[in-house]
This record gives C-alpha cells, structure tokens and sequence, in this order.
C-alpha cells in the first residue's frame, strides 16, 4: 500500500502534518475523517529520501532519560483516556532531542497507519529494547497498557540508578589509577633526569634502587612510545577477546571469581534477573520468552548460560528452580524463592523480595570494596614513591659518608 505524506486540520484550525498508508488520496483523506482531521494536501512519500533523513538521525542510541520521559508521559496520557496519537504528537512538540523526535513521529504515523504501539515501537531498536516491545505487548493483550506502560517506566529508572551506581562505583578507582600513572609519568620523565644526572656527575657507586630508576627515567625519555603502544595492545586485545563468545565467557568467569569484587558482579547480575523475571511475569509473559528475553540483557556471559539451559530444561518440562540450583551459580535464597513463585503462582511478588534484597546489598557491597580499595590504592602509591624516595636518598647518603671519611 502506497505512503502518502499529508497536510491535515482539525475542527480547532490546528494544522498537522504527517505519513500514513492508503489505497488512494480519497481513502486517505476518508481516513483521516474518522479520526477528525480535514486532509489539506497529499503526495507520495518519496521512500529514497525519507530513508536519507533517518540515516544521519539514527546514528548511536536514543539517551534512556528520553526514553523514560516518554513512557511515564505516555503512561499519563492513556490513564487519562487521551488518545494515543494526540498523546504521540504532545511528546513529538516537547522533546528537544532531534533523533528521538524523528522516531516519534514515526511512531504516530505507524499507530496512525494502523499498527498497534509495540509494532510501531519494534522498529526502532536503538530505542526501544526488545524487553520493552514484550512487555507491552503483553499489556495490549490484557487491555492494561497504561498499566504497564507505568511499570517499564519505573523499571528503568532502576535500571538508570544501578548503571549510574556502577560507573560511581568504579569511577574513583580509574581516577586515582590515572592520577598515579600520570605522576609516576612526570616524575620519571621530567624530574629525576635532573636528579640522575647529578648523581651521576658524583661518581659513585649507584645502589640498585638508583640504577633502576635511572634506566625507567631513560627509556620513559627516549621511548615512550612503546610504552603507549604496549598500552593500547593490551586495550585493544583486551576489547577483541571480550567480542567473542569464549572471551567474554573467561572474562566473566574471571571477574565473578575475584574476591569481594566477584561477590558485587554476581550480585548485579541477579538483581537484573530478578527485576527482568519479575516484571515480564506480571506482565504476563510466559517463562520461555521471559527466559529468552532475560538472556540477552542480564549482562554476564555466565549468569546468561545458566538461563540459556534453564529455558532449554523448563521447555522439556523440568522446573525452573530445579535447573537454576543445578548450576550452584544462583544463590539458595534465589532458588528458593523461585521455587515458592513456581508453587504460588505468583512468580513477579516472590522475584520483587529478591530485587528488593539485592538492591539493599548491592550499595552495601559497594561500600566494602571502595573499603578495601582506596587502602590499597593508597599503599601501591606509597611504594612508589617510598622506592623513588629511597633511589635518590641512598647515593646522597653514600656521597656525603665519603666526604665525612675525607
């Protein structure tokens, strides 16, 4: 069916404009009637260009803040009995952001067009993730889209906390990092050349200290570069193991394993697979999907095996508590409390206790490990510069020793 782009006004004089799917200009303008608009102008929408348009709009990924924004405006509009395409063109004229602005009125003019809103919201990945085009679905499928539209809302501003919890948590650790890197830098190429050079000039026997500090001041000097280099091979290296299945897999398995850090990765592992289960499960997803759909997001090669046979044996018809304890990578208290939603039938209330918990612990953990960091931070600091310290402190003493002999 032919896209056609139109001018159209309502009994208010409010002129829109959008692109909508009709048989003729006729069945257009008949279309638009119904729904209360007078159509002005149409013409074919001209694809190659509209194509054009998006391509430049649609580079990287839509901010969640916008995505939250317009799932809690949109939650109000429909528990308000608004209908959904004024509601689609309110959010079209408040939001700044040019690319999501562009995915909205393609959105309206898909739900216009006669697609439902998961359909329409499916089109754009970048925006709106899988979790939430099924959820929603589920909502259009019981008639509680306001409902659920509320409870994705919520979710993800949970899911934005715990991201920003996270890049706090290991924010300070890489500015202190850098900080000693940068200064041990600076000292190494700028400073202890003169130094060295007046140590050498006593001709005196140099202590080991001395001597090492010398040569890494040398080639910090003359070769850096190939410090940098090895610096970026080993990003770079680090980045092309964790793009293959078997990397990530060892990188993940690696990081659960480190003591106290490990206990904190694990933890925001399952307080994704708890909220992701409990909120698809009160939507009314089934287990398959939710399990399918939980694998891609709870963001741990590990912990996404695990799921990945669960589905498989729950799809056999084992139950998904029996699968999980199997793996001894879930914790009893999360197996348990599966297996009580599993009798209950009440899968979402019993997974919102376990999201509930891990939310509390998660902060707590934080906590303990910026305690064991910052001392250790502080001590590999110390001894950097206790032995720099040391270098240039021993040939001094050693110098001034033989003077006093003289």
């Amino acid at each position: 069916m032919p896209q056609y782009s139109y001018t159209a006004i309502d009994d208010h004089g409010k002129t829109v404009k959008g692109v909508s799917s009709a048989g003729s200009e006729q069945e257009l303008a008949a279309k638009l009637s119904q729904e209360g608009y007078y159509l002005l102008t149409a013409s074919a929408a001209d694809a190659k260009a509209k194509g054009a348009g998006k391509s430049f709009l649609n580079w990287g990924k839509v901010k969640p803040r916008e995505v939250i924004t317009f799932t809690h405006h949109l939650s109000t509009v429909l528990s308000a009995g608004i209908p959904i395409l004024q509601g689609l063109e309110d959010l079209t004229e408040q939001t700044t952001d040019p690319r999501f602005k562009q995915i909205i009125m393609e959105v309206r003019n898909d739900v216009q067009g006669g697609q439902r809103l998961s359909e329409a919201l499916s089109r754009h990945p970048k925006a709106f993730s899988d979790l939430y085009v099924n959820i929603l679905k589920a909502g259009e499928a019981t008639g509680e889209v306001d409902k659920v539209l509320t409870d994705i809302g919520y979710f993800l501003e949970w899911s934005e906390e715990l991201r920003s919890s996270i890049k706090q948590a290991t924010l300070y650790p890489k500015l202190l990092f850098g900080a000693i890197f940068l200064l041990g830098g600076f000292l190494f190429a700028f400073v202890f050349p003169k130094i060295t050079g007046i140590l050498v000039e006593l001709d005196i026997p140099l202590p080991l200290p001395t001597r090492i500090v010398i040569g890494l001041s040398s080639f910090l000097r003359y070769n850096w570069y190939y410090l940098l280099a090895g610096i970026v091979s080993v990003i770079v290296t680090f980045r092309v193991i964790s793009s293959y299945p078997w990397g990530r897999m060892a990188l993940d398995r690696f990081s659960l394993s480190v003591p106290i850090y490990g206990v904190l990765m694990r933890s925001i592992a399952l307080t994704r697979f708890a909220h992701f289960m409990a909120l698809l499960s009160k939507a009314g997803v089934d287990v398959i999907q939710s399990l399918t759909i939980v694998e891609k997001v709870v963001d741990n090669a590990v912990i996404a095996k695990v799921i990945r046979t669960s589905r498989e044996q729950v799809r056999t018809g084992r139950q998904l508590s029996e699968s999980l304890k199997k793996s001894k990578q879930f914790p009893p208290m999360v197996v348990r409390m599966v297996e009580v939603g599993e009798v209950s039938g009440e899968m979402d209330k019993s997974l919102e206790k376990v999201s509930q918990y891990y939310d509390r612990e998660i902060p707590k953990t934080i906590k303990t490990v910026f305690a064991y960091v910052e001392p250790a931070m502080m001590g590999f600091l110390a001894i950097i510069v206790g032995f720099i310290a040391i270098s240039i402190f021993l040939p001094l003493y050693g110098s001034l020793g033989q003077l006093m002999n003289k």
